[in-house]
């Protein structure tokens, strides 16, 4: 039995609780999932193509593997109720790269990639979705610097900034070099007229004129209102595809839900429009790297990625190559 609890305290906290063994897939195609083009999510400017498990409680073919035993959060849950530690390296000095990570709860949390960090000695985004398993050992983190103007001698202590949005995520992801990276935060600094002296995204970020916190309520009743088995969504904002995001089990999908929400909102730009792709293009797209595992390998090579936890696929993000 799965419980979502949805805490609409600051912003909006997501903690999953589980009853039973959480289950993993071993791969994400059309084999396993379902996705709904004729039942969209629709508010504003923003449309949530729904992605379903089939047959999610059952023996449909597909390796189910036990992946978490009692409980799974989010990352910024986590660093609300301070059940995580986040730490500049520490052996040799900090490095620029890295972020030493530490869970003291007794739950497993989950970080995205493209979560971000304000603090330290500069803000930074995670460069991969993890699995902080429960215990207090170590963990290492791949980090992206979103501050490129700041290094500061004392670190200044961590605190959860949100998810960036698809154009700094799809670098992170993608293309996997800082350099792309700090383009195009430089890119959207300017488009925002955001220019800052330490280059700092948050600056952009943090901007509420770019934030419609309507999208957050309407999402989170959307999803409060519903049982079924999602794997992930396809985000979609005018004629455009944000971007996919799919997971390799539902705790993981409602786990990372809000800030994917948050992430989709900041990529709305005043020029986009109502949602207006044609299902026969969405199709097109999902066919890329949904189809089979070869198609799905190539297609993710230059235009997404795919995490793992021990070899098991928790995360596949895919974005449009038109």
């Amino acid at each position: 039995m799965l419980k979502l609890l949805l805490n609409f305290k600051w912003c909006y906290l997501v903690t999953v609780i589980f009853f039973c063994h959480a289950q993993s897939f071993a791969q994400l195609t059309y084999n396993e999932l379902s996705v709904q083009y004729d039942s969209p999510w629709t508010y504003k400017k923003l449309q949530l193509i729904p992605v379903r498990f089939k047959n999610a409680g059952g023996d449909s073919g597909y390796a189910n593997k036990q992946m978490f035993n009692g409980k799974i959060t989010s990352f910024d849950d986590a660093m609300r109720r301070r059940k995580i530690i986040v730490k500049e390296m520490s052996e040799g000095g900090a490095d620029v790269s890295t972020l030493m990570i530490k869970n003291r709860s007794n739950e497993n949390i989950m970080l995205m990639s493209g979560e971000m960090v304000q603090g330290g000695k500069q803000d930074r985004a995670f460069g991969e979705t993890a699995i902080i398993p429960k215990g207090r050992r170590k963990n290492y983190v791949q980090v992206f610097c979103v501050e490129k103007g700041r290094w500061d001698n004392k670190a200044k202590s961590f605190r959860h900034a949100g998810t960036a949005d698809a154009g700094v995520r799809k670098q992170i992801d993608v293309s996997k070099r800082q350099s792309k990276v700090w383009k195009q935060i430089d890119s959207e600094l300017s488009e925002k007229n955001k220019k800052n002296q330490t280059s700092a995204y948050l600056k952009a970020y943090n901007d509420s004129t770019y934030f419609d916190t309507s999208y957050l309520h309407y999402f989170i009743e959307k999803m409060k209102s519903s049982d079924s088995a999602y794997g992930g969504f396809i985000a979609i904002t005018g004629n455009r595809i944000i971007r996919a995001d799919i997971f390799g089990g539902t705790d993981l999908c409602l786990a990372a839900y809000i800030e994917n929400i948050k992430s989709y909102v900041h990529t709305l730009k005043p020029a986009d429009g109502i949602p207006s792709k044609p299902k026969e293009a969405i199709k097109g797209f999902t066919d890329k790297f949904l189809k089979d595992k070869t198609t799905q390998k190539q297609y993710l090579a230059k235009n997404g990625r795919i995490y793992y936890n021990d070899g098991v696929i928790i995360q596949l993000v895919a974005y449009d190559d038109e």
